[in-house]
């Protein structure tokens, strides 16, 4: 006999009842009258510790009680096989418990750190182009609203640097849809970023940076490659299959949700992992060779960028007055950053393969 309470599962009225079981495995309740039911026709939950075990039944009720000991005797006197006597006793033992914990740990972060980049990048590469310019409308419409501003860069600047990008496509295949944009990018400064649709945004401060178009052809270049490889599609999707995953895995709705939201932050602030900043920098670094631009030009303005960060050149660049005297500040904060640790350093490049690695790369190709 065990003791408990029943649940008719119609109504939240509870009956104190007392549960019987047979030596045939038949269950049944003195206080209600109902047909016997067969033990293997029983869902009974597994044991917590002292929490209350749950009994359902068949036609949804259900008998709750604190008497583990009791339904632990039923479970091993009825367990008709050696795997459920099995599961039932590994489910009491408290090492057992303890490594499942500890395997559910190890494969959710596995699952995060390496099966979710392979998935997404197979599914990235399986969807049609189309898939990638659906996703990317409206991103920039609502970057606009947050962060950007209208480029001040002139017309005639503009015109000029589209007119590279057209050059730089001429030699890239199913780059019709691709597209450039200016934006003064304020708290985002120097930068460049792709769209899952095609659409690559440079900042006014990284265009204010080069000396040479080169340098930004180079960078152009490094944010193709980029789209060539879906980078931009890769991330959303993995970001999304995060959400999932942890909604799956927690039940909260909220921080799933939240992890949605932030994928337009993600696609700015440098949310591409080292492995797919590394494909963009070999994309770069072959269309260079094989169409003879030096690829210093992109080790350049690589080291001008990073030291684009520094509290040296920020200063430096508001007491400056003309576009020469811009640059001679970020020719002086490269000097000053070379002199710096990377440790002294928190930045864009933050979650970026090394910055120093990336520009002897290019500096040796």
């Amino acid at each position: 006999m065990i003791k408990g309470s029943y649940f008719n599962g119609e109504t939240s009225e509870k009956k104190d009842v007392s549960l019987h079981y047979n030596n045939e495995g038949l269950v049944s309740f003195e206080e209600i009258n109902m047909e016997d039911v067969h033990f293997n026709e029983l869902n009974i939950s597994a044991r917590i510790g002292n929490t209350p075990r749950y009994i359902n039944f068949p036609d949804g009720s259900q008998f709750e009680t604190e008497d583990n000991d009791a339904v632990d005797r039923m479970v091993q006197n009825f367990s008709d096989s050696f795997f459920k006597g099995l599961v039932h006793k590994l489910e009491n033992t408290k090492a057992f418990v303890l490594v499942t914990v500890i395997a559910v740990i190890i494969f959710g972060w596995m699952f995060v750190q390496y099966g979710i980049p392979y998935f997404s990048k197979e599914i990235a590469n399986i969807l049609p182009e189309e898939a990638s310019q659906y996703m990317g409308q409206g991103v920039l419409e609502a970057m606009d609203k947050s962060w950007f501003e209208k480029s001040q860069l002139s017309e005639n600047k503009q015109n000029e640097l589209r007119q590279l990008f057209s050059r730089l496509l001429e030699n890239i295949e199913d780059s019709d849809h691709y597209k450039l944009e200016f934006r003064l990018g304020g708290k985002i400064q120097a930068n460049a970023f792709a769209l899952p649709n095609g659409t690559i945004v440079f900042t006014d401060e990284l265009i204010n940076l080069a000396e040479n178009n080169l340098e930004i052809a180079s960078i152009m270049l490094h944010e193709i490659g980029h789209l060539k490889h879906h980078h931009s599609l890769r991330s959303t999707i993995q970001q999304f299959s995060l959400a999932m995953f942890v909604m799956v895995i927690t039940g909260d709705v909220s921080a799933s949700s939240s992890i949605i939201t932030a994928i337009p932050i993600m696609l700015v602030e440098s949310g591409f992992s080292q492995d797919m900043e590394t494909e963009a920098d070999t994309f770069s670094l072959n269309y260079m060779a094989n169409n003879n631009i030096n690829p210093n030009y992109f080790a350049v303005i690589m080291e001008k960028l990073e030291a684009s960060y520094l509290p040296e050149y920020s200063e430096c660049k508001e007491k400056a007055k003309g576009a020469e005297a811009s640059l001679k500040c970020i020719k002086d904060a490269v000097l000053v950053n070379k002199n710096k640790s990377s440790s002294d350093i928190m930045n864009y490049f933050s979650t970026h393969p090394s910055s120093v690695e990336r520009i002897a790369r290019f500096k040796n190709p």
